[in-house]
């Protein structure tokens, strides 16, 4: 029979790491029944026991506030599971401590798995996991993803994890609250879930498990009972962080570290944070980043190109619609893989790596403070650096924020961030065709239209000004990245491009092709020509715009067959720096406009879709009128 184990943590614990380092790559990512979060599954067999892993999102408690703690708290006691691998950080054993009651409450059989160890030993900080494991009454195992440490006897406890039900650490509430928990657990039924545990849930409000009580209005009673309590869910929180401190005191020793050794991440923070240094480091890593991108990227697009070029030299499927429509889908697949694939690859590897080695929340503060200019909270930035690897995820993501004008503003921002398909598209085609420098103009350019439709959906959303109550949040350590990991991650990401948008080249490329054949395309090109005028650009480039909209990495393959692969002797510079400025503002996509339909409704979405798209065709006929002005 097969072992379900599930894996819970913080975010940014390792839960993803060790999973890799337990199963390997081939992992499955899909969203959650009835929800847009994504969870990862995956399998290994040990000494002829199926075990299949669940990877859920990484969550703080179980409170019930966000859709990510939902579904952890659904995969957690609704799953039909065996039990759960905790994985612990070691620099805030505290913090993980308190979502290990809440799971121990639940009376589901747990190893702890002790991750960071290392970076916990650097700051000064022991920890007796064997102490901890005897206190616990469940297995505590040092480990480490990325040198496999402590992977084979976290196996094994896996395999004995059963055994370990009903004899772990219970945390003890003062008389008053341990009476009402009694109280409401007379009242528990219809579930296997323990009636302590339930109890608890129903005591900190959490509305999901008021229908496990035969008589909801033992609630309101328990609570005017509750004299010495007035905030009993608070109450309850507190004396498991109590408990939380001092467990951890017991079995956390401080030892003497060399000042060099402990000051390393100190000073690193030091001049990453800093007020005013801090920005223009994060500023020159993306410039860095991005000149990367340009460089390797066009290096590896010139090797793909003359490739591909070969291969469809080679390649005669006759004449006729269907060898002319075939012929097309495959220029038009090349193409698309030559002009795209370098660069969202790359961009996702760079991107994994800065975010594993702990910089990116790093960069991601420094960033937090552009937002007060628009009256933004500072949790607004991760939507945004989600935007540089995909709108939809980005659009998803400003759930985190509390009201609704703070969401649908940060959303309309995206129109201005560059996902990996618009960088791909300034990088592939602007960078390529045109030159390296107007390829930086186009992100500058990005960077002033950013600025601007800032301005206008600040008046739009009237956002009122909060008084700024800065603190610094909790950040991970720095570590060094594994490549496996950045690789796997990569890849996983890539998964889209590769399963959706190649295919979806080929048949654009046979879509064009069929147009052109048929005559259609002036039926298209004719009712549009007022755009490309306003563009100065011909006619038929409106057709990759048009096609781009249904998937963004269909822009720069759809260029190249209008044009017949000669960009840089039909366009002058110019015209390829107005194309991909006009190609890169707006919702990127059909697939994102699916995605703010689902977040703010029909209405909404479409008006901002094409209030965006409208907005970043008159910024580029604008931008290029001022160029000509003054370099006329």
């Amino acid at each position: 029979m097969k072992l379900r184990i599930i894996l819970v943590g913080q975010p940014n614990v390792g839960k993803s790491c060790l999973l890799n380092a337990l199963v390997g790559p081939e992992v499955i990512v899909s969203n959650y029944p009835g929800t847009t979060v994504e969870v990862t599954t995956a399998e290994k067999t040990v000494a002829g026991e199926e075990i299949e892993f669940l990877d859920s999102p990484g969550i703080y408690s179980i409170s019930d506030r966000s859709e990510e703690e939902k579904v952890a708290e659904k995969a957690l006691f609704e799953e039909e599971i065996d039990g759960a691998i905790i994985i612990a950080d070691s620099v805030s054993l505290e913090r993980s401590l308190y979502l290990t009651f809440q799971v121990l409450e639940a009376e589901i059989p747990v190893v702890i798995a002790l991750n960071f160890v290392e970076s916990a030993e650097k700051k000064g900080i022991i920890i007796a996991h064997k102490k901890l494991s005897k206190i616990l009454g469940a297995p505590v195992i040092p480990i480490n993803p990325l040198t496999k440490r402590g992977m084979g006897e976290l196996v094994n406890a896996l395999l004995e994890i059963k055994e370990t039900k009903g004899k772990t650490f219970t945390v003890r509430y003062d008389d008053h609250i341990e009476d009402a928990i009694m109280e409401v657990s007379s009242q528990v039924t219809r579930t296997q879930l323990p009636k302590r545990f339930v109890a608890l849930r129903v005591l900190e409000e959490d509305a999901d498990f008021y229908g496990y009580l035969s008589d909801t209005r033992t609630i309101k009673a328990v609570k005017e009972g509750l004299i010495e309590h007035p905030k009993v869910a608070e109450d309850i929180a507190i004396t498991r962080y109590g408990t939380a401190a001092f467990i951890s005191g017991k079995v956390t020793h401080l030892v003497h570290v060399e000042e060099a050794a402990r000051s390393l991440d100190e000073r690193l923070d030091g001049a990453l944070l800093h007020s005013l240094g801090g920005p223009i480091l994060t500023i020159l890593t993306f410039v860095t980043i991005f000149g990367a991108l340009l460089f390797i990227g066009s290096w590896i697009q010139d090797i793909l190109t003359g490739f591909t070029e070969y291969l469809l030299s080679l390649i005669h499927l006759g004449v006729g619609f269907s060898g002319t429509a075939l012929e097309a889908g495959l220029a038009g697949m090349m193409a698309g893989i030559s002009i795209a694939l370098p660069y969202v690859f790359i961009f996702y590897i760079l991107f994994t790596l800065i975010e594993d080695a702990g910089l990116l929340s790093r960069y991601v503060v420094n960033l937090e403070r552009f937002l007060r200019w628009f009256n933004l909270p500072g949790s607004a930035i991760i939507p945004l650096a989600l935007g540089l690897g995909c709108t939809v995820p980005a659009t998803r993501s400003t759930r985190i924020l509390f009201t609704k004008k703070e969401k649908f503003f940060t959303a309309a921002l995206l129109s201005c961030v560059p996902c990996s398909s618009r960088i791909a598209i300034i990088m592939g085609v602007v960078g390529y065709f045109g030159s390296k420098w107007l390829a930086l103009s186009v992100f500058i350019t990005l960077f002033v239209s950013f600025l601007v439709w800032g301005g206008i959906m600040k008046r739009i959303t009237r956002i009122e000004k909060k008084p700024v109550l800065y603190e610094l949040p909790e950040l991970p350590p720095y570590r060094i990245p594994s490549i496996g990991n950045i690789v796997t991650k990569s890849w996983i990401r890539m998964k889209t491009f590769v399963y959706l948008v190649v295919p979806l080249l080929f048949l654009g490329g046979v879509a064009y092709a069929g147009l052109d054949t048929l005559g259609l395309t002036n039926v298209i090109v004719a009712p549009l020509s007022p755009i490309t005028w306003w563009l100065d650009l011909p006619n038929v480039a409106i057709i990759p715009l048009v096609f781009g909209f249904l998937q963004k990495d269909l822009t720069g393959s759809m260029l190249l067959l209008v044009l017949g692969g000669k960009v840089s002797s039909v366009l002058a510079p110019l015209q390829i720096y107005t194309f991909g400025v006009a190609a890169t503002i707006g919702i990127p996509c059909i697939i994102a406009l699916g995605m703010f339909i689902k977040e703010f409704g029909f209405n909404k979405a479409v008006l901002l879709t094409a209030a965006s798209i409208l907005y970043g065709l008159l910024f580029a006929g604008l931008a290029w009128r001022l160029i000509s002005l003054f370099c006329g």
